[in-house]
């Protein structure tokens, strides 16, 4: 579809852009599932078949960990089998989402009964799901359970604004609230109670992390069953939590190669966005929403974010053609998810090292890929990566942390007998597009980008030692980033190390969420054109600026960013402040 061709579509489109409203486009293409009304939630989702038995077992008796990047649905999952349970009444459901933990981090630097602190905001925001659900499935609360409820709101919200009290407002125990849920349970004649955690991996911060997951353990019973969503590869367990036995885990991120694939995120796309907002994507509609689908690697956010993306650029009447406009898209979100594992640096200071290796491994393996596609038909083109076992300790880590941000996704091993054994990792299809690792060449057909990402050949993969990728000496590499001693300088010996070694200076440890504040904007995975829109408009410079923009620059008239991409911007915004 040409240039002129884009133009000629687009009067008609716009005029049935200006039926929707401002605050409709946002509810439209709002990312987060937790902020979807129940009906919007019904309506607008669709789950493929392998979700759906992920769904059933969320709803079903014993402890589930439910672990995807961001993006991949699991936020969809929890609320899809929160509000079923409310109207099947099979059991009692208690939402809670933890996403704010990284705000209490700060306490771990200054209070000694930080950890105690923590567990009662654990047990606090448990109370307030109590207290939503009584909105949802009327519980029948008593006096005493309201006002603790009352404290617990009041306790969460002095905890999350940095106003921390000397000590909660209460003590709640898991024994306590194990006798609760069972009170509660039997208010609404079901025997058991589940707990749907959202945002439970508080993925950087790891005494956070292993006293959650203690208490995950310690809320197990014959009628309460706990279900966490966490993080694939950096998520730390409590030395008595043990993954298999303590919680089956339960994945949630589509398979891009499944048969039911592309149908069920064009189920998405029609489901979510309205017949006359699709209409943008002129003629070829069906392609570019393939396009995108697989581009997004199995993450409906993404997904979402992409088509938002390219319908807003259509319907502003930019001179672009579709197909460089869709191209653009799947570039910019190439950049996200790459700036995600960027920006482990900031969250995970003393991996710095790992970040730099895990950058130079991408982009090698990248490169790998190029040159064995040069010249194979697109039924040929290979995505996948076979690494050499074993791995080094090193390697393990670095690995993870590419499959957190989404860049790695695990696949089942590969044996070649006495050739050895290998591990295979498929990359983001988006950075394949964007770095040109398919290698199609310059005049490259849409269709032959989407057969590339489509077709899949057993014998299409790059076999390869990281070694040959990294150099012998990347483990001599990868080594911890810890801060000197502030007083002379003197480098640390060890991570736990409480003292400076040279002259017996008390050595400190910064907060992770404090430095986050002050990070510049230019570290939000966001394109660089709403990078420059936001300098260029606004007095927003770091990532505090932008939380507490209580007069909301963004949406000034003046200041290029649209009402999509002004909640987009303070989500993303939001969740590098998150878990």
């Amino acid at each position: 579809m040409g240039v002129g061709e884009d133009a000629k579509n687009r009067p008609q489109f716009m005029k049935n852009m200006a039926q929707i409203s401002d605050q409709e486009l946002i509810s439209i293409f709002e990312e987060r599932a937790e902020n979807l009304s129940k009906n919007e939630l019904e309506t607008w989702t669709c789950l493929s078949v392998a979700e759906q038995q992920v769904l059933n077992k969320l709803k079903g008796p014993g402890a589930k960990l439910l672990s995807g990047p961001r993006g991949s649905g699991k936020s969809t999952l929890l609320r899809r089998a929160y509000f079923e349970l409310c109207r099947d009444q099979t059991a009692l459901p208690i939402y809670v989402n933890y996403s704010r933990a990284l705000a209490l981090e700060p306490l771990f630097q200054s209070r000694a009964n930080a950890l105690e602190l923590f567990r009662q905001w654990v047990f606090a925001k448990l109370l307030l799901g109590i207290g939503e659900t009584d909105n949802d499935l009327p519980l029948n609360l008593d006096n005493p359970t309201r006002e603790l409820i009352r404290k617990a709101a009041a306790f969460v919200n002095a905890m999350e604004a940095g106003k921390t009290p000397e000590a909660a407002p209460f003590a709640v125990g898991p024994s306590q609230m194990l006798a609760l849920l069972r009170d509660l349970a039997d208010n609404v004649g079901v025997v058991r109670t589940v707990l749907l955690l959202d945002d439970a991996a508080h993925a950087f911060s790891f005494r956070q992390q292993q006293a959650f997951f203690e208490i995950f353990r310690e809320l197990r019973s014959r009628q309460v069953s706990a279900k966490a969503a966490i993080y694939p590869g950096i998520t730390s367990f409590s030395p008595n939590f043990h993954v298999g036995h303590e919680a089956e885990v339960l994945e949630a991120w589509l398979q891009p190669g499944s048969p039911s694939y592309l149908e069920t995120m064009r189920d998405i796309a029609a489901l979510r966005v309205p017949e006359h907002l699709l209409a943008f994507l002129g003629p070829s509609r069906k392609e570019y929403i393939d396009l995108l689908a697989l581009a997004s690697f199995g993450l409906p956010r993404g997904f979402l974010n992409m088509l938002s993306s390219v319908i807003d650029e259509a319907q502003k009447g930019a001179t672009a053609s579709l197909r460089k406009i869709v191209l653009d898209a799947i570039s910019a979100h190439a950049e996200s998810v790459e700036a995600i594992f960027h920006n482990l640096a900031l969250k995970l200071p003393r991996f710095l090292h790992y970040v730099t290796i895990g950058e130079e491994l991408h982009s090698k393996a990248q490169n790998a890929l190029r040159a064995f596609n040069a010249g194979k038909p697109t039924s040929n083109k290979a995505v996948v990566v076979a690494l050499g076992m074993p791995f080094t300790n090193e390697l393990e880590k670095v690995l993870k942390m590419l499959e957190y941000s989404g860049l790695l996704r695990k696949q089942s091993d590969l044996s070649k007998g006495v050739k050895g054994q290998y591990q295979r990792y498929s990359m983001h299809y988006a950075s394949l597009v964007a770095t040109t690792s398919l290698a199609l060449g310059r005049s490259y057909k849409v269709s032959d980008l989407i057969d590339s990402l489509e077709s899949r050949s057993a014998h299409a993969l790059v076999k390869i030692k990281v070694e040959t990728l990294l150099g012998r000496d990347y483990s001599e590499r990868c080594i911890l980033a810890l801060p000197p001693c502030e007083n002379c300088g003197t480098a640390r010996a060890t991570e736990n190390q409480r003292f400076c070694m040279h002259c017996g200076f008390e050595l400190a440890n910064a907060s992770v969420y404090n430095e986050l504040l002050k990070a510049p904007i230019e570290k939000l995975p966001l394109p660089k054109a709403k990078i420059d829109a936001i300098k260029q408009n606004t007095s927003i410079r770091n990532i505090q600026d932008l939380i507490t923009d209580d007069e909301q620059s963004l949406r000034r008239q003046g200041s290029y960013i649209g009402p999509i991409w002004s909640k987009r911007i303070k989500t993303v915004a939001e969740e590098f402040l998150s878990v």
